[in-house]
């Protein structure tokens, strides 16, 4: 399975205190108000969340506050994310940390058990990103929700400016970086990520922009033969 380290050259370590410096901003008071509108309204009292990529852990945290009684899961496959994840202090019951590629081995979840999947900046690593959502689509409850949260296409210019401004990605010894990661970054325009939940059996209900680089999607799966949600969803 391909990573943001061995795609971009960082360490472990480098891209885990990446990750935590800059949590606050990808997971901001947009991210939340969103959230609170569109997703949690629609989450059973005691739900089973899965972070999938959740890298260290983070937002299985911030959830942890507003949803206690949620039963939390995190998979990534990079151990020192794990491992952070593991030493934080949780304000309940501390969730599943596994390291686990879903690229190579199916979810420890039975089929239709889980009623919320975070993905947050991981798709669009992957090579082959449907069989991904072909599993996520198939633990997921028929009420069950998908919230992908993944970059989206922009020029080259936009992007290396954004490298400037928000990592400090100044100097001209970056510049290779920037061309390096810029075919992986912005690999899937707007309709792009719409044709690919759909192709997977997937419905949106909500689409934002809530930064310049990604989107947020929030969807459900479609009713297989045989099968009802037993709600009318908008």
């Amino acid at each position: 399975m391909p990573t943001h380290q061995s795609l971009g050259g960082a360490t472990d370590e480098q891209l885990l205190q990446r990750m935590v410096s800059s949590h606050s901003e990808r997971y901001g008071s947009d991210y939340w108000a969103a959230f609170d509108a569109v997703v949690a309204p629609h989450l059973p009292a005691r739900p089973v969340v899965i972070d999938l990529g959740c890298g260290p852990a983070l937002f299985l945290h911030d959830l942890a506050r507003r949803a206690a009684s949620a039963h939390l899961y995190g998979y990534d496959v990079t151990p020192a994310m794990i491992a952070y994840g593991q030493g934080l202090t949780w304000p309940g019951a501390a969730p599943t940390l596994t390291i686990h590629d879903v690229t190579a081995v199916p979810l420890p979840h039975a089929a239709g058990t889980v009623d919320l999947v975070s993905m947050t900046s991981v798709l669009h690593v992957l090579d082959e990103p449907l069989p991904v959502l072909a599993e996520i689509r198939r633990i997921l409850a028929p009420r069950g929700l998908f919230l992908l949260y993944d970059r989206t296409r922009q020029s080259f210019e936009s992007y290396l400016a954004w490298r400037r401004e928000q990592i400090g990605e100044t100097g001209p010894e970056h510049l290779g970086r920037a061309f390096r990661l810029f075919p992986v970054h912005n690999k899937y325009t707007v309709e792009d990520w719409q044709w690919l939940l759909a192709e997977a059996g997937f419905v949106i209900r909500h689409q934002a922009a809530l930064r310049q680089t990604h989107l947020l999607f929030v969807a459900h799966p479609l009713p297989r033969r045989g099968e009802t949600t037993g709600e009318v969803l908008p």
